[in-house]
């Protein structure tokens, strides 16, 4: 639960009646959905190829959890794109679930995407691409 932010970049030419796939970009750990949309360089590429890209966050940021920030490693920009499963962390944790289905059915529902998506990443988000 919670609110989380994430950046979306839809080629030209992309509309309701031309949909287009998804490339879903990971950041890895400390980072924010701004990471590879200001350093990434994927922009023109993805526009040539007609492709939407989709960035989001690493984790949530807003729920303010105790020791949620006092370590760089885990808790705020360190969400390891799992569920949590421990109490405290269980209700706004939910990383996988977030990137593999609360964030695509967003997305298809308020822009052209056509359901098709990979989904890549550096770093953590190189393993949350992978699990």
């Amino acid at each position: 639960g919670g609110w989380m932010d994430f950046g979306v970049f839809i080629p030209a030419g992309a509309t309701e009646k031309a949909k287009v796939p998804a490339l879903f970009y990971l950041s890895g750990l400390t980072c924010s959905p701004k990471n590879c949309i200001e350093k990434g360089g994927a922009f023109q590429s993805a526009a040539e190829n007609g492709l939407m890209l989709v960035f989001p966050d690493t984790s949530p940021r807003e729920c303010d959890i105790e020791g949620d920030s006092a370590s760089w490693d885990f808790g705020k920009g360190a969400g390891f794109y799992l569920n949590a499963t421990e109490a405290k962390w269980k209700e706004n944790y939910q990383m996988d679930t977030y990137v593999n289905e609360e964030l695509p059915s967003l997305i298809a529902k308020n822009f052209p995407f056509n359901g098709k998506m990979s989904i890549t990443g550096h770093s953590m988000g190189g393993h949350g691409a992978l699990v």
